[in-house]
């Protein structure tokens, strides 16, 4: 009987952990400074700051991962631990072959 118990226990236990570890266990992703100027800009558009800079770079292993707003705004790029991170599309062994010549790319 005892025994039943804790192997319920146990199980509800593991459960739970593997439920919050899969859906909400979040980490810090680190933010590239196009990702932080747009990010910044559209926090201005959204709430009508009117800060001209950012008060200060949230880092975490000497990487940005978020930025303070002069107006208290405080804002930190997270992902879901169990996503998986973003891979760039184009290796560097693939970028030389793209030439693109003047007459092909598209007028401004």
């Amino acid at each position: 009987m005892l025994l039943d118990a804790l192997m319920i226990g146990t199980w509800l236990t593991l459960t739970g952990y593997t439920l919050w570890y899969l859906l909400k266990a979040e980490t810090l992703q680190p933010l590239t400074l196009d990702d932080l100027a747009l990010t910044w800009r559209f926090h201005k558009h959204q709430t009508g700051c009117t800060a001209s800079r950012i008060d200060g770079l949230i880092t975490k292993n000497e990487e940005v991962v978020g930025f303070r707003c002069d107006c208290g705004y405080e804002f930190q790029q997270k992902r879901l631990i169990s996503q998986q991170v973003p891979r760039s599309q184009f290796s560097r062994e693939n970028s030389g072959s793209l030439n693109v010549t003047q007459e092909e790319k598209l007028p401004c």
